[in-house]
């Protein structure tokens, strides 16, 4: 009686729920769906509430250029708030270029090296110039990132486009001594060798 108190009145031995007539049975049904129907309701508002607090985390078009843009000029310090305090994704890609990505095309040594220690992908290779982190660093002669880049785990026999080596690129645009330095850590001079493309 206590349920049909909540959903209506009795008259005449029916129940009254919401002006109709309805069996005990058929208020258990309603009790039970509408049970059914607030649990799928509250896991679909627990999920949408998650949706919501993930993006919460995505920078907008302003944040976007401050970041890259610290990215880019080594500025550690704005790096480090981003990271750190709006959660940037470092597996985001703006225009294909990951932070990594950036920090190794533009020299910036200090920026790489917390990025990688924050879980950076150093896999992620450009998916137009088939470049990763090591080729930047390498086109860049920047030995200290080289190496530091081949210390940290990075694929460093992985080809670039065309399944040329790093090591015969760098050969081919006159960087011998970067050349060298690269088949003294170990890089293959391997894949292909004459018309590549």
């Amino acid at each position: 009686l206590e349920r049909t108190k909540i959903l209506g009145t009795q008259k005449n031995g029916m129940n009254l729920v919401l002006g109709i007539e309805c069996s005990q049975t058929q208020i258990n049904i309603l009790i039970k769906t509408i049970g059914t129907t607030m649990k799928t309701l509250s896991k679909f508002l627990v999920l949408f509430m998650l949706t919501l607090s993930f993006n919460s985390f995505a920078l907008n078009d302003e944040e976007e250029l401050d970041f890259t843009g610290a990215v880019n000029i080594g500025d550690l310090k704005t790096v480090k708030m981003y990271v750190e305090e709006m959660n940037v994704n470092l597996e985001d890609s703006y225009f294909a270029w990951t932070p990594l990505l950036m920090a190794a095309a533009k020299n910036q040594m200090e920026v790489l090296k917390y990025l990688v220690s924050k879980g950076a992908n150093m896999a992620y290779t450009h998916p137009i110039t088939r470049w990763n982190a090591f080729h930047h660093a390498v086109f860049n002669n920047n030995k200290v990132m080289v190496k530091y880049l081949a210390d940290a785990g990075i694929n460093i026999q992985q080809k670039i486009k065309g399944d040329v080596s790093i090591v015969k690129a760098i050969r081919d645009e006159g960087g011998i001594a970067m050349a060298d330095y690269l088949l003294k850590i170990g890089v293959k001079d391997d894949g292909c060798q004459k018309k590549c493309f």
